[in-house]
């Protein structure tokens, strides 16, 4: 059997009589039958970094027919749908959440469709570094951008970085997201977590300048939060992993899809979680502009 069986992390069971419960981030799932010891040990032994033929030699009571069982109930998974630097740098598990949308069939090629794949990176370029070296390391192709630039290639996802809203680089990743078939995902570290959205996808109904409009209209002063960040806060490992796993999404067209109309306002010292909404503005004149008729969004 040719794959590289592995279970997601973390996993959990529990065994009473003939049955028993197994806990993955993403699921939950009770299995039967006079062989639950032996699935359960088998699902213990899934390292990834042992093939599955050698697992089956151990065992009489293990088979390939298991093994499949447990990919199919998203129990388990091949380890080959990690890239190999990802994995070598301990950052696969940045990868694991987005399996379960990934049929069977596409997971053993997601290396090489990450391969095939860009991000353009617009805006405050430190914050995001981690974000950009994990995303090299599962072969992206990251290219970052002075505010001035105006690429020659639309890349499949644009990543805009702030320090303050409407930093100088939003009106060129603006523009460019909407004369192109590209997401668009705004992110900004603060001084007490971050704000993450809105995610613009092609077919998203507004634009960051429908967002910053209706902030002048409601006299907020044209600015959404005006604190800036800088050190190493605790919560920057945290930040880093949560934007690349979005950016992971958005390559692999696993987006969720809430982000398309809301922010998510996280606050790592009281735990609050606040999610504003996104609203379109009438007439906007970049939305106007872009037009299917031009491969850009909606």
């Amino acid at each position: 059997m040719d794959s590289y069986p592995a279970t997601y992390s973390p996993t959990g069971y529990g065994i009473h009589d003939d049955e028993a419960v197994v806990r993955t981030p993403h699921t939950l799932k009770t299995i039967q039958g006079d062989n639950v010891t032996a699935v359960c040990e088998l699902l213990a032994a899934m390292d990834g970094t042992t093939a599955a033929r050698d697992l089956l030699d151990r065992r009489d009571e293990w088979d390939a027919e298991t093994i499949e069982s447990l990919y199919a109930a998203g129990l388990a998974y091949d380890a080959r749908a990690i890239p190999d630097e990802l994995q070598a740098n301990d950052w696969g598990g940045l990868l694991e959440p987005i399996l379960p949308a990934v049929s069977q069939a596409r997971r053993q090629e997601l290396p090489a469709t990450l391969t095939a794949q860009s991000v353009g990176v617009f805006g405050e370029q430190e914050p995001v570094t981690g974000v950009c070296d994990r995303l090299r390391a599962a072969g992206v192709s990251v290219t970052t951008h002075e505010p001035s630039d105006t690429p020659s290639t639309a890349p499949d996802v644009i990543l805009l970085s702030e320090a303050l809203e409407r930093s100088p680089a939003w009106t060129t990743a603006n523009d460019h997201w909407a004369a192109a078939s590209a997401t668009l995902v705004k992110t900004r570290l603060t001084e007490t977590g971050w704000r993450l959205g809105p995610v613009l996808t092609p077919t998203a109904g507004a634009c960051l300048d429908c967002v910053y409009s209706r902030v002048d209209a409601n006299k907020a002063g044209g600015r959404l939060i005006s604190e800036t960040i800088g050190g190493d806060p605790p919560y920057l490992r945290a930040y880093t992993d949560t934007v690349t796993e979005l950016i992971f999404r958005a390559l692999l067209g696993a987006l969720p899809r809430y982000l398309d109309e809301q922010f998510v306002v996280y606050d790592h010292y009281d735990g609050n979680i606040e999610t504003p909404r996104v609203f379109a503005s009438p007439h906007c004149a970049v939305c106007e502009r872009a037009t299917p008729a031009e491969g850009g969004h909606r």
